[in-house]
């Protein structure tokens, strides 16, 4: 069963949290506008110290303010909470303070540090924790007054208003039926419509069925109304009725929202794959809560304050709040497996690592995410009833905001560095190079970004839920040199980068063959030394740069360096002893790469050569390190021009011209063929060197260009032995 959940759960706890906040608010404001409350706004301090006693002419609000007098509990913790506010005035406060002796303007104030502000916060939140357990014991403490029997309930009142309530409840529900049996006809042609078609006209053909749905819940809220201010006789709507009316229309729409969402009724317009079972738990399970939660605090509570008195009604309220976050707490952990095990495939598709980890984190524990959500919205909703709801919401909008753009963004990081970078063709046959280090030095690049988008998720986040004042800090002066650092860090490692790019492919053009750019052996080998030396001294430079940026004092990092290269000096002498010999050779060209050399009793050709060691290939292909403290001497066969010399025994009865004449014919063959552009002179006939009991020994010198004479006088000694054949010299043996 596959289920798309991210979406749907998003969806699904906007619905659930936010308007459940919503619905306390409002029930606060639109309980009775005289009521008062024990929990007095900080606001209305001065009105307090500087204003007469109001006059209390409604009758509602002396009742609630009788009850409020009676209530030991309720009138010592108004009390305490008007000695609270009263305390500034007493003490005297900034409004009683002369112009001349004001204190320092807040900008004069030195910047607090991060770090205590963080621990403000913290005991910050400390108190207002407690502060929050304190208020929830008060108000349920209330509701032992029905158990006391301190509590009289008006039944008079109950039965003035309560029938007729009764009756509005039961015409809203009844004409709210009717219409949606006459919506059937329409929807269900939407439904038809709508079957097989793909998601963008699926989403279209849905949001005309919601459209529908709440025209029909405008009609029952018509009707409803209607009916109420006919029944009334008076022309308007009694307060109790209203409320119910206001109720009926929010819970509604909320449920026929959450019905949109999941459609386990109409599975032809539904959005995502959800299986029917899955969406119809889902839906009746939210729809009860939405209601018990609605209906209890707009409804019932205004009953309770009217019938039994404001000091039950606030313990009443709190009662249903708290039912309905256990509820939704409890179904959260019931369905958590269930859920999580559909994040997770949702997350196939994602190729970014960093972000398939954060969502599989996020998927591991979305349970408890929303749990806390659902707990930091009932303290809110406790500590600061006045605003929570548009707290909860800004936080809430900003944060899915801020998240979506995150993940879009690293999305598109992704596929950059998946990418890679792609030079046109005639940039990679100049720079061949090029296009290897860009794609080394890009994800490198675009992983930085990636880091300093999560911290600025992270810090944006923090700042919409009030964790941490990050805007103030880094408008103060800590922030903003610490801000200037960091940029200034950055720049110095995109320019040391630049630079090191730059130099790279400068010294790569220089010894690109395809450009038809003669380098010799010497040059290829500086280039190379002066591109190893380049990047370390820039590795070096960038670093202190960096760190001197950041705030680092560099000056005990240097003098650490001196004291440490001067122990190296003292203690490694060898490796002293290398780079100066290593210098010399290369200043006195004695061997470069690709030269076929001797060294420290090692034949080969160089392969590798640095400031410090050569590496040698031999003919066997083993790879020799030789540092240069080893070597007394260097034998270069590379070097201008090349001698092969040919030693040839013929025995004593030979003519000894009839031989020097073979030689002669054999080089003269040997210049017929391929191997005489490589031959700088005429052969080099040195007669007779020796006489043995081996035979006549007789030797030949032919000058070749360097590193030819190998091959030259193997096709030399070839040519030799069939001349001689040919004429019938024999060639001496033992």
């Amino acid at each position: 069963m596959m289920m798309r959940t991210m979406p749907v759960l998003l969806a699904l706890f906007l619905v659930l949290a936010l308007p459940a906040v919503a619905l306390a608010q409002t029930a606060s404001a639109a309980a009775a506008p005289a009521q008062v409350q024990t929990i007095v706004p900080t606001t209305a301090a001065p009105a307090v110290a500087t204003t007469p006693p109001a006059v209390v002419t409604s009758p509602d609000a002396a009742k609630a303010l009788a009850d409020i007098l009676k209530d030991d509990a309720a009138r010592a913790a108004l009390i305490g909470e008007l000695e609270r506010l009263a305390q500034p005035a007493v003490a005297g406060d900034a409004a009683t303070t002369p112009a001349d002796t004001a204190t320092p303007d807040a900008t004069d104030a030195p910047a607090v540090p991060l770090a205590r502000e963080i621990g403000s916060v913290t005991q910050d939140l400390s108190r207002q924790v407690v502060d929050v357990v304190l208020k929830i014991g008060r108000g349920l403490g209330n509701l032992s007054r029905l158990v006391d029997g301190s509590a009289a309930v008006n039944w008079d009142g109950v039965r003035e208003q309560g029938l007729s309530l009764v009756i509005l409840v039961v015409f809203a529900f009844a004409t709210l039926t009717i219409a949606r049996f006459i919506a059937r006809f329409p929807l269900g042609a939407v439904e038809r419509v709508a079957t097989g078609k793909p998601l963008p006209r699926r989403v279209l053909w849905s949001g005309l069925a919601l459209v529908i749905d709440w025209a029909v819940i405008g009609f029952a809220w018509f009707a409803t109304s209607a009916y109420a201010i006919a029944a009334s006789g008076g022309g308007r709507i009694d307060l109790m009725q209203s409320l119910f009316i206001d109720a009926f229309v929010v819970i509604e729409f909320l449920k026929s929202c959450l019905a949109a969402i999941l459609q386990y009724r109409r599975p032809a317009l539904k959005v995502f794959n959800l299986a029917p079972a899955t969406a119809r738990f889902w839906y009746l399970w939210l729809s009860r809560l939405i209601g018990f939660l609605g209906y209890g605090v707009l409804v019932a509570h205004p009953v309770v304050n009217k019938a039994i008195g404001f000091s039950v009604g606030i313990g009443f309220r709190l009662a249903v709040v708290l039912i309905t976050l256990i509820g939704a707490t409890a179904l959260v952990t019931m369905k958590r497996d269930e859920v999580r095990n559909g994040l997770f495939r949702l997350l196939e598709p994602v190729k970014s690592s960093v972000l398939r980890t954060i969502l599989a984190l996020l998927a591991h524990g979305w349970h408890v995410l929303v749990i806390a959500y659902l707990a930091v919205a009932f303290v809110l909703w406790v500590s600061r009833p006045f605003d929570a709801v548009d707290y909860m919401a800004w936080a809430t909008v900003e944060t899915i905001f801020v998240i979506a753009i995150g993940g879009l963004f690293d999305n598109l990081i992704s596929h950059a560095i998946s990418g890679g970078v792609r030079l046109p063709a005639d940039v990679k046959k100049t720079l061949p190079l090029l296009e290897a280090r860009l794609n080394m030095m890009v994800p490198m690049f675009f992983r930085a970004v990636r880091m300093l988008l999560v911290a600025v998720v992270v810090a944006v986040l923090l700042q919409s839920w009030g964790v941490v004042n990050l805007i103030a800090w880094f408008q103060s002066d800590g922030g903003t040199d610490a801000i200037g650092r960091i940029l200034s860090a950055a720049i110095i490692l995109l320019a040391a980068g630049g630079i090191w790019l730059a130099a790279s492919s400068w010294v790569e053009y220089r010894l690109n063959p395809s450009l038809g750019r003669i380098t010799n052996a010497r040059t290829r080998t500086l280039l190379s030394l002066f591109r190893n030396a380049f990047s370390i001294v820039l590795i070096i430079i960038t670093a202190m740069l960096t760190l001197s940026q950041l705030g680092v004092d560099i000056a005990p990092l240097v003098a650490g360096a001196g004291v440490v290269g001067l122990a190296v000096g003292f203690g490694s002498q060898k490796l002293v002893q290398d780079i100066i010999t290593g210098a010399f050779i290369q200043f006195e060209n004695a061997m470069n790469e690709g030269d076929v050399v001797t060294v420290a009793g090692l034949t080969g050709s160089v392969d590798r050569l640095t400031i410090r060691s050569v590496g040698i290939r031999d003919a066997d292909g083993v790879y020799h390190i030789i540092p240069f403290s080893s070597v007394t001497s260097v034998s270069n066969a590379m070097r201008g021009y090349a001698f092969h010399t040919s030693t040839v025994s013929v025995a004593y009865a030979t003519d000894i011209e009839a031989a020097k004449a073979g030689l002669r014919e054999a080089f003269d063959r040997l210049m017929d063929g391929p191997r005489a552009a490589v031959i700088l002179e005429p052969l080099e006939m040195q007669g007779v060197v020796s006489l043995s009991g081996a035979g006549i020994a007789m030797k030949v010198r032919i000058k070749t260009l360097p590193g030819e004479q190998w091959a030259t006088g193997r096709l030399y000694n070839e040519l030799v032995k069939q001349v001689f054949d040919e004429r019938g010299i024999k060639l001496s043996f033992l």
